[in-house]
């Protein structure tokens, strides 16, 4: 089977360390000039994995995943594991109705992508049912024990951006702790610690650190876009947006 890996970057470099041994794999990434080339028409199965990052609005950027579907031929199966937005997933359906589309959203850590893909027992994988076993058969050939769930396109974008979006308003929240404990001059560890000692809390995403809330890839343009769709949708997200405020507050 010939496969495609538009994009690069850790979450294209972390799918094709798992896949190479089992598939023909043709990397595409026009930022890298070893792999500058077209999309084999004769592929079989295309995985999207191109940036798309916040757009000036604080929407989805989804131009990288458009130019990636204009050249991909209408026979090949399409897995976007790029991070899209609830009206990227519309436009691209309305734009390319013939394509064979499917998403699955991904949870890689950045400086650990390869590992976290080795490691993860659970995949959700979002599209019509035809189109999602033929996912599900490609990666239960490294995953044979992996469980699988099989949903809605939109559902499982909205996993995605709410996942990302508790872990934001908790890096935020334990913020507002360390501010509350320097006021009061007393040891933020040492609450954080009696805090997160909570099974239900957990230790992950309460450290502070110099640069303060959150950054990275991946938090502020989701959590962004999040509220771009609340918005879209007459939905008030105030809890996300007042923690996103702070965020900004503090970063600046």
């Amino acid at each position: 089977m010939k496969l495609v890996i538009a994009g690069y970057g850790f979450v294209g470099k972390a799918h094709y360390e798992l896949l190479k041994d089992n598939f023909d794999i043709t990397i595409v990434d026009p930022a890298f000039p070893e792999y500058k080339q077209e999309i084999p028409q004769d592929a079989d199965a295309v995985i999207i994995c191109v940036a798309t990052p916040q757009d000036d609005d604080g929407s989805c950027y989804m131009q990288n995943v458009y130019d990636v579907l204009k050249y991909t031929p209408t026979t090949a199966q399409v897995l976007i594991k790029s991070t899209i937005s609830i009206e990227g997933w519309n436009q691209i359906k309305e734009e390319f109705p013939n394509h064979l589309i499917t998403f699955s959203p991904e949870f890689l850590r950045a400086a650990s992508a390869v590992e976290d893909f080795k490691k993860q027992t659970y995949m959700y994988i979002g599209g019509e049912f035809d189109n999602a076993v033929f996912w599900e058969t490609i990666f239960r050939t490294v995953f044979p024990e992996i469980v699988i769930e099989q949903l809605g396109a939109k559902e499982a974008i909205l996993i995605k951006y709410f996942r990302n979006s508790f872990l934001a308003t908790k890096v935020a929240f334990f913020n507002q702790v360390y501010d509350l404990c320097e006021k009061l001059d007393l040891p933020y560890y040492v609450v954080q610690r009696g805090i997160n000692s909570d099974s239900r809390i957990g230790k992950s995403h309460t450290e502070v650190t110099e640069e303060r809330g959150f950054g990275g890839h991946c938090f502020p343009k989701d959590t962004s876009a999040l509220v771009k769709t609340a918005h879209k949708n007459n939905i008030n997200l105030s809890i996300l947006e007042e923690a996103i405020s702070y965020n900004n507050r503090i970063k600046q």
